[in-house]
């Protein structure tokens, strides 16, 4: 009974610490659900925040891992005790989210669980090699910018010098070129 009461306040602590996150954005944001514990008990809030679209992928990850899914990685879900399936749900959530592209990196953002993730990902290209799946399969593909700098491109105005054309500008004039009744008959042949 001590145990439950102990979790059930562990669980309210967090929803009102979960409350006090949704007006902050941005790099305050990350900051503040990168220090959330919601491994023990559901938050309420936390997947309304999980799903905006200023959360990156970083802090997306960081989050993941905050609520230790490598405890339910190979249960399957019927075997989630019932105390533990609406963080199982969160994880659900946050990993389809991550693999969809749903959360953007930042450019300029450092990864906080980096080790974790690394372990995570060796973990997966193993279970691969043995013919096994876990839960939670992270994409790699969808990772990458975390981990190649060169991923991220210049600014647009640095792509091209201003004399050049577009490659807009190149369809639209030989759409141009095509105007008046014989167009078409100009294309056939």
């Amino acid at each position: 009974m001590t145990k439950q009461l102990s979790a059930h306040a562990r669980s309210d602590e967090t929803s009102s610490e979960i409350g006090r996150l949704e007006p902050l954005s941005g790099d305050a944001l990350a900051v503040a659900l990168n220090s959330v514990d919601w491994s023990e008990g559901p938050c309420d809030g936390l997947g309304r925040i999980m799903a905006r679209r200023d959360v990156d992928l970083a802090t997306a990850l960081c989050v993941f891992f905050r609520g230790a899914p490598e405890r339910f990685n190979y249960l399957p879900k019927p075997h989630v005790p019932d105390g533990y399936r609406a963080v199982a749900r969160h994880l659900d959530n946050i990993c389809l989210r991550i693999n969809s592209g749903f959360y953007l990196p930042q450019p300029d953002g450092r990864l906080g669980c980096r080790d974790t993730l690394d372990r995570w990902l060796d973990y997966q290209r193993a279970d691969r090699q043995e013919g096994r799946c876990g839960r939670w399969v992270l994409d790699e593909a969808v990772l990458m910018p975390l981990f190649d700098s060169a991923w991220y491109r210049a600014p647009r105005s640095h792509h091209r010098e201003r004399d050049e054309p577009s490659l807009w500008h190149a369809i639209l004039g030989s759409l141009r070129d095509l105007r008046g009744p014989r167009a078409f008959m100009r294309l056939r042949k």
